[in-house]
């Protein structure tokens, strides 16, 4: 079952638990689950709510630490069922993060808040794009602005499959973005980004080179896409 902090709780509550730790949760009222926060449709609908009378009490004083196991881009399924969302971790190191968020248009001209992040591992030579929504584009996203050049490890739950430019991810109301994931994966993606630290280098300057094309933007007559097309240089 799912429990859902809000504003103030998040931090409130971020040292009362412990990953894989054992608790007894009182006042922590059951209610419908709203279904945009299930992660699978075989999830329960129901969630806890937290609130000031909620009583947390570790049942073990010294739990015994356990890390997600972290999945790396290979691993992820290349086509969707559906609506369906990563319930497993993945980490990656970050490349690329688009300067400022923009702002999208979409249904009754609602405008939200859309930045495009772009992470890279040991397991593929493609970096993954992910577009990163809402309070995550302007929040979360600040604090791994300067992570591009130190090549950081970052970590990512509750994402889903996007066909925007081909395969790519998108965040949901469920993501958390872990800024120093910890584990054995984390670790041995920490030691492979400390040797190979050229390599992630020329794949920045890649995909930055990618995004610089793409936001120069000409405007050509069709009779100078017939000569580019056989084979003539169109500058």
């Amino acid at each position: 079952m799912w429990g859902a902090l809000f504003g103030d709780q998040v931090d409130g509550y971020k040292d009362a638990f412990v990953y894989n730790g054992v608790y007894e949760i009182a006042n922590a009222p059951i209610k419908a689950c709203d279904p945009q926060w299930k992660l699978n449709p075989s999830d329960l609908d129901y969630q806890m709510t937290f609130g000031r009378k909620t009583i947390i009490q570790p049942m073990d004083a010294t739990p015994t630490a356990v890390f997600p196991q972290y999945q790396t881009i290979r691993q992820l399924p290349k086509i969707s069922t559906g609506n369906e969302k990563f319930d497993r971790y993945l980490i990656g190191v970050v490349l690329y993060l688009e300067a400022k968020a923009r702002k999208v248009t979409i249904q009754n001209q609602r405008q939200i808040s859309v930045r495009e992040l772009v992470i890279a591992d040991h397991s593929s030579e493609q970096p993954l794009v992910i577009s990163v929504w809402q309070d995550f584009a302007d929040v979360d996203c600040e604090s791994v602005c300067g992570r591009t050049g130190k090549f950081d490890v970052v970590g990512f739950t509750a994402l889903k499959v996007s066909g925007h430019k081909g395969f790519s991810l998108s965040t949901t109301m469920s993501t958390t973005i872990i800024h120093s994931p910890q584990g054995e994966r984390v670790d041995g993606l920490r030691e492979w980004v400390s040797k190979h630290r050229q390599l992630l280098s020329d794949m920045k300057s890649r995909v930055i080179g990618v995004r610089r094309s793409s936001d120069d933007k000409t405007i050509k007559k069709i009779s100078a896409l017939k000569l580019k097309k056989v084979g003539f240089n169109v500058s």
